[in-house]
């Protein structure tokens, strides 16, 4: 029987958009709570400290954050570990010298003119006088201080000096309990403490650092910095949990420059992961920060995790127990246990060697590409030649037609060469497709192997590009229509 070439055609476009559309998706998505887990009992465990810890606002200095520090403190005693408080206290005239410091600018109209719109948008503070008398100076107590306590705990490797550093903020803002924002980075943190409390044979050093006043401007992790000048040398990786969102998967989001090693690291893990080095180099335009930039600025190498769906209720009374998806809150715990596991029980020699920007992103759910930038302008090179070669041949053989093949590689050549050129990470998002349809276009005459690899391709395509788009929606697109 004939098949018509139309109808098959329009079949086959059908398939391949269904199949990766739904990979695509897929990506984005945590992995499924699994009750037979060997990590169920400290999700169950950490779902319960949650639940007890972020039940009112609790912002720096306030009687809430007292009892979660309280709660937080009993905690870690309760695994037979013994935590150290970083007390500290801040002044209104501190704050806002640090604010001008920070923002590059010599008086508070300055910085109002520079950051008004970034205070509008993140804080609906719409004039310096509302900045000034119901933000900042909302923070300090009668006597105008801000007393803050950060919260360290660390587990000495008996062999060495060298260690990894995990980091969240414990501090909310008025506005709602921070369950996603960030009680939920401070209890995953908790479980890895509390999985390596009894390792008797640690590799590295590990240290758990729970900071204070992250909302009031990263006062407490810069404090802590401060304090510790000689961890700089003896830190091989940071690792920072603070989320925005309270739903999808935690993604791999900001890195220190030339990360390949740190990536490849985390990557070896048994961590279910999810990132794009895109995010990364477009976390560095933007005006907010986390922890990690107080370490990042001193020379640390860090990576920055965080949920970034359901940002809707970032830093409202409906980041809530409630509202939080649980498989998101599983992907917390897995990822950081499975990195803490991991430099718990291996040599990180590696990160101390030199190394090349990461390029990574998706592929398969819980996968993740990850090369180096040397490597995708390699790839990159080879695509455009190949593309290149097909084209001029088709010239030379008077055989150019305005086939939609030969138009996309017509433009994706130049597109590819820029993009390796000024923004390699995301180059594969052009070099690749570049390459596929260069592929299929050499096997055109095959009809059935030419059919079969066109919808591969394709699917290939949406499992790369639709992820960066739902990316791109929480992450830039949802907080500006909020």
């Amino acid at each position: 029987m004939q098949i018509n070439k139309k109808y098959l055609s329009i079949v086959c476009i059908i398939i391949t958009l269904i199949i990766g559309i739904t990979l695509g998706i897929w990506q984005t998505k945590p992995p499924r709570i699994n009750k037979a887990s060997h990590i169920y009992p400290a999700y169950e465990r950490m779902m319960s400290n949650l639940q007890q810890m972020a039940v009112e606002p609790h912002p720096s200095g306030s009687a809430e954050i007292e009892i979660v520090r309280a709660q937080i403190l009993a905690e870690i005693e309760n695994m037979g570990l013994t935590p150290t408080i970083q007390d500290t206290v801040y002044t209104l005239d501190e704050v806002i010298e640090k604010l001008l410091s920070d923002g590059g600018v010599s008086s508070m109209e300055e910085f109002w003119e520079v950051y008004h719109e970034v205070v509008a948008e993140y804080y609906d503070l719409y004039s310096l006088d509302e900045f000034t008398e119901d933000f900042l100076s909302s923070m300090f107590n009668e006597d105008g201080n801000l007393p803050l306590q950060n919260i360290i705990v660390k587990l000495d490797a008996p062999d060495t000096d060298r260690g990894v550093l995990f980091v969240a903020h414990y501090d909310c803002v008025p506005e709602g309990p921070g369950v996603a924002d960030n009680m939920l980075g401070v209890v995953s943190i908790l479980e890895a403490a509390r999985s390596q409390a009894q390792n008797n044979a640690l590799k590295n050093d590990l240290y758990f650092l729970l900071t204070d006043g992250e909302e009031n401007g990263l006062l407490g992790a810069n404090k802590f910095v401060e304090a510790n000048p000689d961890l700089r040398d003896k830190i091989d990786l940071v690792i920072n949990i603070d989320s925005r969102g309270n739903q999808g998967a935690l993604m791999l989001y900001d890195t220190s420059p030339n990360a390949y090693r740190l990536v490849e690291a985390v990557k070896k893990s048994d961590a279910w992961l999810y990132g794009y080095s895109v995010a990364s180099k477009v976390q560095s335009l933007m005006p907010n920060d986390s922890d990690l930039s107080v370490f990042l600025n001193e020379g640390y190498n860090g990576l920055n995790f965080a949920a970034i769906e359901g940002v809707k209720d970032y830093h409202t009374m409906e980041d809530n127990y409630d509202n939080l998806n649980r498989a998101t809150a599983w992907h917390h715990l897995q990822v950081i246990l499975s990195i803490a596991d991991y430099a718990a029980n291996n040599s990180l020699e590696d990160l101390q060697k030199p190394s090349r920007d990461a390029i990574f992103f998706p592929f398969l759910p819980g996968g993740m590409m990850l090369m180096t930038d040397i490597i995708s302008h390699i790839l990159c090179a080879i695509a455009c030649a190949f593309a290149l070669i097909i084209v001029t041949l088709r010239v030379r053989k008077k055989k150019l037609k305005p086939t939609l093949s030969t138009i996309l590689m017509s433009l994706l050549i130049p597109a590819s060469i820029t993009c390796s050129i000024f923004f390699a990470a995301g180059s594969y998002l052009i070099y690749i497709p570049l390459l596929l349809i260069a592929i299929t276009s050499v096997i055109k005459r095959w009809q059935k192997v030419h059919i079969a690899v066109k919808m591969v391709a394709g699917i290939i395509v949406l499992m790369l590009w639709v992820p960066g788009i739902i990316t791109t929606w929480w992450a830039l697109v949802a907080p500006m229509m909020l």
